[in-house]
């Protein structure tokens, strides 16, 4: 088979393996506008966003494709390379800055190099073209690097979580530099030798014909050089500010997750933000899970004779009545006083008895006191 038709197999092969449809991810047509895009989007994103569908693995999935596609198309330069070369238009996208074209003898194998060594592998370790791809792999590679998630923590009291609320979280993260689309490299007004080829215009000589570099296309000079804005590092430092739904009955500890506003990685390619909920100290209410705890000093007049008194709860205080010789750190139970929970069911407020002595009594007191003692025939 000749090197034009095994290249033509390969591309066949590539476009073959396109799986992501945009369009049909957000049920629109191939002609929709950009409002028509936009409008598809939010109906998708309230239906699958994490927040309405908490621990759904199926709807984090959903809602990150969703998110994916609309960052495609609702760009206009962005959506012509995706309806030229689909889910691959992101590397169709970079290979364009770094001076090829996707047609002619110029063609960037980039993360295709596995399907080309399926079909040239028995080349690899002779001077062939297995050789020749793995460089282009290597060349195309150098400055790849993973999205990253970020990890923060933020603190809420009882009653936030008791009742759900809103924070506005700032932190520091790594952006897509939009210079140079996260590729590392722009077009310059001046040439300079490849680095790709060593300015030879080849990156492999075969018994009686060359190869093409991509990225010079044979001249062994180019204009491409590391982007001014980051310096070829693909990403920038930016300061963001997100806010974050805190869930009704969220438990100490659990994480939640804000797809794609972690740091970017190279080709724009961006990680999640993970946000760990810790729960304040309550200077009140102890919590036991889904239940609460509170102590309620009583006197001790009360406890012996019953009376009505008032619990604290996380919405306002409450009436209760306790019966008489009442114990210390007895426990009364008040039924849906406690925590709710992500299931929405509510715990129970436990009420600790803490007998409250007087540090001093009056005379009328002590005679009273030492008449009960006698009375109820308790000795020292």
């Amino acid at each position: 088979m000749e090197l034009a038709q095994l290249i033509e197999c390969c591309i066949l092969k590539i476009k073959m393996s396109r799986s992501k449809d945009y369009y049909s991810i957000l049920g629109i047509s191939r002609d929709a506008d950009e409002k028509q895009i936009k409008s598809a989007y939010r109906k998708l994103a309230r239906k699958y966003h994490p927040d309405v569908n908490p621990n759904n693995k199926e709807a984090e999935d959903k809602f990150k494709q969703v998110t994916e596609a609309y960052e495609c198309l609702k760009d206009a330069d962005k959506r012509k390379m995706y309806d030229s070369y689909g889910d691959r238009w992101q590397d169709a996208h970079a290979y364009q800055a770094q001076g090829g074209d996707m047609g002619g003898s110029r063609f960037d194998f980039g993360d295709a190099g596995s399907i080309f060594e399926d079909l040239f592998g028995g080349f690899q370790n002779t001077d062939g073209f297995g050789d020749v791809f793995q460089q282009q792999g290597r060349r195309r590679s150098r400055n790849d690097s993973p999205p990253q998630d970020i990890n923060i923590s933020i603190e809420v009291t009882l009653e936030e979580i008791a009742s759900g609320t809103k924070k506005t979280i700032e932190y520091t993260a790594l952006d897509g530099c939009n210079t140079c689309s996260g590729t590392g490299q722009v077009r310059t007004r001046r040439s300079s030798k490849c680095s790709g080829c060593g300015g030879k215009g080849v990156v492999h000589q075969f018994p009686g014909m060359n190869m093409k570099c991509s990225a010079c296309g044979g001249s062994g000079s180019t204009n491409i050089d590391n982007c001014p804005t980051c310096r070829g590092k693909c990403t920038i430092h930016a300061n963001r500010k997100v806010e974050v739904t805190i869930p009704k009955g969220i438990t100490n500890g659990k994480k939640l997750r804000v797809p794609g506003r972690g740091s970017a990685g190279s080709r724009m390619k961006i990680g999640d933000l993970y946000v760990k909920v810790t729960e304040k100290s309550h200077p009140v209410f102890q919590r036991n899970g889904d239940n609460l705890e509170v102590k309620v000093p009583v006197s001790y007049i009360d406890v012996l004779l019953g009376a009505e008194i008032r619990i604290p709860t996380l919405t306002g205080s409450v009436s209760m009545k306790i019966p008489e010789c009442t114990q210390n750190n007895q426990k009364f139970r008040l039924t849906g006083k406690g925590m709710p929970t992500l299931s929405k069911q509510v715990g129970d407020l436990y009420a600790v008895i803490q007998v409250k002595i007087p540090k001093q009594i009056s005379d009328e007191e002590k005679n009273i006191l030492l008449n009960l003692r006698e009375i109820s025939g308790v000795t020292v």
